[in-house]
């Protein structure tokens, strides 16, 4: 059989990001695709930067910025009519519209047009979406089977007929996605099919597909079995940041991270231009539940250390739990240093006498406590490491229980040093994923601390903008949680380069007695994640495999004895995750119950105000005696 080759390609990009910002997968993408296309139109839909408008100039051939309005429908219109025309396109046996809402491709496009161009249809596409049920609009009453508008190839005899331009140039201005995706994406494919062109699509899933009411984006939520099992090229934007509850839907979640380690085991693509995009326009917290980023490791671990690559620092103020912490300090590897930071030449003096022959002893100042001992005391050496891990002794004498803050305690330094093996393995993570950036033990429920797991951010939120702001960092958003509270992590030292090579100073931090939370050292201990992800790096929760039995169970408990508790209400929906979560939205009084949740806040701070207040009042000599007494 002769192959049919496309002689002359034609290819029009649609670029839209909010900022204008091009993100390094474009032009991966870019240069990948421009040795199969003779010439290549890029359209920037509302603006591109001086960089992005830089690096387009140098792979295409001409670069177009317009008013951002109708869509990529509406700047593939552009291109077609009025950038083209009949005459230009005539000149041309192919014509390839994509846009910039995919990583990839995996491998080479010259492969996907050779496969495609052999298979001799008149349009194809990478994927195709089963029928589907409608919202009323698709003129058809149903959506049929369509191609999935991010990248459609249209070869010689569809390209030069005039069914192709007039339906390009009665195409009217879509103005919203519903109406877009319901009178063009559902559309197209069977209006060509009907006047008798043939379609196809590299990656066939009509075996997968089902009754209209039950077919879903394969490409998106099935995801590991397209790029595992059917070679399918790229992965879906969208996929990392759809709310999990829509991923519940029709799984458990796991396919996102599995099909990311296959294409990291299996292709030669940096998955690090995937986490650069994402980490600048979403919320680490989005990035670690789209990607199960828990991790969950053994006791036995062989990762061969050097030398100097690794650090562990650890501060240690409270003379009465010194002894306390030994095991977990003799539990670290041979090739890793050991810091420990203390507060007074007596402190120091006696760590020595425990600790001398494994660790070096630092005197440091104790304003700011742990936070100021890591980045002032030892700002000269944080850079020198490959991965640090950073711990801390702890007392929470302010909660209900002498039990609930110890508990806190364990749990931060049992997930972080359970032992040599385990540390081995959590440095062997590092090695291994080039855009993980930090490891923190997981969000804190037990007694008080439930309430965190509302809001991580408690009276925090302002000060951690402020703190943002000065050090050049994403201004986190308000509802999503900052994932790390403690101050105890492993990291991989350049990802916290924005904190460590920073001058702060002691000034910084709060004198003492300092408030238990909303001060400068709260605000960095929140920031921890996004200061990863500045320069692209990903954080997730580590577990030893104790505590992760442990909270499995509780969350298990937790979820089955919340679900039991709402059930008397007929307005919950328990059909699946996503319907009961909205429908907890209509309980009765759910906007009271939400007001209290603001109000504990607002007291929570009015509580720190009182509490400056207090100690402004009182006379310097009992502030002296206070502190002897509380940090002796």
């Amino acid at each position: 059989m002769e192959i049919k080759m496309a002689e002359k390609r034609l290819g029009i990009f649609l670029f839209y990001d909010k900022d204008g910002v091009a993100d390094r997968y474009i032009e991966y993408m870019l240069k990948d695709i421009r040795p199969c296309l003779d010439r290549l139109i890029v359209i920037a839909n509302g603006k591109a930067d001086e960089n992005a408008v830089k690096m387009f100039e140098s792979i295409a051939d001409k670069v177009i910025i317009r008013e951002n309005k109708g869509f990529d429908i509406g700047a593939w219109q552009h291109g077609i009519t009025e950038i083209c025309g009949r005459e230009e396109l005539a000149k041309y046996d192919s014509l390839t519209l994509f846009n910039d809402s995919f990583f990839g491709p995996f491998y080479p496009f010259a492969d996907i047009y050779k496969e495609m161009e052999s298979r001799s249809k008149d349009y194809w596409g990478l994927s195709v979406h089963g029928e589907a049920n409608g919202s009323g609009l698709c003129p058809y009453g149903y959506r049929p089977r369509y191609i999935q508008t991010y990248f459609m190839v249209f070869e010689k005899d569809l390209l030069h007929s005039e069914d192709f331009f007039s339906f390009w140039e009665k195409l009217p201005e879509f103005k919203s996605y519903n109406e877009l995706a319901e009178k063009f994406v559902a559309v197209m494919t069977m209006h060509f099919s009907d006047l008798g062109y043939e379609w196809d699509v590299l990656c066939d899933t009509s075996d997968l597909e089902g009754e209209r009411s039950r077919n879903f984006d394969q490409h998106t939520f099935n995801i590991y079995e397209l790029v595992a099992n059917r070679r399918f090229p790229i992965i879906k934007r969208r996929s990392f940041h759809t709310d999990r509850a829509v991923y519940l839907q029709y799984s458990n979640g796991s396919e996102l991270f599995r099909a990311l380690e296959y294409i990291e085991k299996n292709y030669d693509y940096d998955i690090s231009l995937i986490f650069e995009h994402l980490l600048r326009l979403y919320e680490p917290e989005t990035l670690k539940n789209s990607l199960c980023l828990d991790y969950v490791l053994p006791d036995i671990g062989s990762t061969e250390l050097k030398k100097g690559e690794s650090a562990v620092i650890a501060h240690l103020v409270y003379d009465d739990m010194f002894e306390r912490y030994g095991h977990y300090l003799k539990n670290i590897p041979a090739e890793t240093d050991i810091i420990i930071t203390t507060n007074t030449p007596e402190k120091e003096a006696r760590l020595k006498e425990l600790y001398g022959d494994i660790a070096s002893v630092r005197l440091v100042t104790n304003r700011g406590r742990d936070m100021s001992a890591l980045l002032v005391g030892c700002r000269d050496i944080l850079m020198k490491y490959e991965f640090l891990c950073f711990v801390h002794d702890k007392k929470s004498s302010q909660k209900e229980f002498a039990s609930v803050g110890a508990e806190f305690d364990r749990l931060n330094w049992e997930n972080m040093l359970h032992s040599e093996g385990y540390i081995r393995n959590i440095i062997g993570l590092f090695k291994a994923h080039s855009y993980l950036g930090m490891l923190s033990p997981f969000g804190v429920d037990h007694g008080s601390y439930f309430y965190s797991s509302v809001d991580y951010w408690t009276v925090c939120y302002d000060v951690s903008c402020a703190l943002a702001q000065r050090i050049g960092i994403k201004t986190p958003a308000k509802d999503k949680q900052p994932l790390a509270i403690g101050t105890c992590f492993w990291c991989r030292a350049s990802a916290m380069r924005m904190l460590f090579e920073n001058d702060f100073t002691y000034e910084d931090f709060p004198a003492e007695p300092a408030d238990g939370d909303g001060t400068f050292s709260h605000a960095v201990e929140r920031l921890l994640p996004y200061a990863a992800a500045n320069k692209g790096c990903v954080t997730g929760w580590v577990y030893n495999t104790e505590y992760a039995r442990t909270e499995l169970t509780n969350l298990r408990y937790m979820t089955d004895s919340t679900a039991k508790a709402l059930s008397k209400y007929s307005t919950v929906s328990f059909a699946n995750f996503r319907s009961y979560i909205s429908s907890l939205g209509k309980l009765s009084g759910s906007s009271a119950t939400q007001l209290t949740m603001g109000e504990r806040a607002k007291k929570a701070k009015k509580k720190n105000e009182l509490r400056l207040k207090l100690r402004n009042m009182t006379p310097e000599f009992a502030l002296k005696i206070y502190r002897r007494i509380k940090y002796r």
